[in-house]
């Protein structure tokens, strides 16, 4: 009988799921607000161009440490001497 005290019905289950959804829609919205906020100050302050430059800057240097990191760990075959 203990085991069945524990178990969540259908409908608390479906509470909590709604629940969740709820807050990750939230979350979402509030994302987009800031996102928005934020390109509206770039585009205010005129460094647009500047912040385009650091972003593509950012991405390179991210996909380079990707792929030494890629590197590093190689392709998981052993090596053999020839």
């Amino acid at each position: 009988m203990k085991s069945k005290k524990n178990k969540l019905s259908n409908r608390e289950r479906d509470d909590q799921l709604n629940y969740l959804f709820k807050s990750v829609y939230e979350l979402s919205q509030e994302l987009r607000m800031t996102r928005s906020l934020f390109e509206n100050y770039i585009i205010w302050k005129k460094d647009v161009k500047k912040f385009t430059k650091h972003l593509q800057y950012e991405e390179a240097k991210r996909k380079s440490e990707a792929r030494e990191a890629e590197q590093t760990t190689g392709s998981g075959a052993p090596k053999t001497d020839s």
